[in-house]
């Protein structure tokens, strides 16, 4: 839950030694009494809302969340997972954005600290090296993003699935592990509609790539590394593609 407003001195007096260095040169030129209010979340549950009015940036101090957008009238699609130092509502304060333009929602509990958008941009603008640090940031992420996006919307909808079973595994797995997520999550994942997605795992799982436990699509290692090898051939010889 979201606690009252505190000093960027008091938030990072509270860190460990390894994080509070890390975050005090990320915002180093903020001035120790700026206000932000601590925020912390369960797993699964969701920060902030596509759509919804956008007056503060998010930065993720601790834990994992994912960002998606949702398709009107069709799934949403999960852009990426993003690790701590990550910051939600600086692309719609850049380009002056006054509603969120995606969900962010977080995939192991996580900890965030929330700043109003004013005093982000007088971060921003605190310093010649600050700007062009964040404008980096900014335009790094923007070209893996579609980079990323460009590679997989090339896939056909089995591709997709091989792609997304692979990357669970090695983001959250070792061993065999039951992969906790619903069909028509997994398809907001992957793009397409749950009834694909089923059609896929069955297919998958005559085929021994997977394993159906208390109906969650289980993977050990072995299988890890099958449904990766697929993956790598249909990639090479052009099979994936649309």
């Amino acid at each position: 839950g979201r606690c009252g407003p505190m000093t960027i001195r008091e938030l990072l007096a509270e860190e460990s030694p390894t994080l509070r260095r890390r975050l005090a040169s990320l915002f180093s030129g903020l001035p120790d009494e700026t206000p932000a209010s601590p925020l912390s979340c369960a797993a699964g549950e969701v920060v902030v809302r596509q759509d919804a009015p956008c007056r503060c940036v998010y930065v993720l101090v601790e834990g994992r969340a994912d960002a998606s957008g949702l398709q009107p009238g069709g799934p949403s699609h999960t852009y990426s997972e993003f690790g701590p130092l990550t910051l939600f509502g600086e692309y719609e304060a850049l380009c002056g954005a006054n509603c969120f333009l995606a969900e962010v929602r977080a995939r192991t509990a996580c900890r965030f600290w929330v700043l109003a958008r004013e005093d982000y941009f007088s971060w921003f603008f605190s310093g010649r090296d600050t700007t062009l640090s964040r404008v980096r940031e900014v335009v790094r992420s923007l070209w893996e993003q579609a980079r990323r996006e460009r590679g997989y919307l090339s896939l056909d909808s089995d591709s997709r699935l091989l792609s997304f079973l692979v990357s669970w595994y090695e983001a959250n797995a070792g061993g065999t592990a039951c992969i906790p997520m619903t069909r028509p999550a997994i398809g907001d994942e992957t793009g397409v509609c749950s009834r694909t997605v089923n059609r896929g795992v069955r297919a998958l799982r005559e085929r021994g790539f997977l394993d159906i436990q208390s109906g969650k699509i289980q993977l050990s290692h072995t299988q890890y590394l099958r449904l990766r090898a697929e993956l790598e051939r249909r990639l090479a010889d052009g099979r994936a593609i649309h």
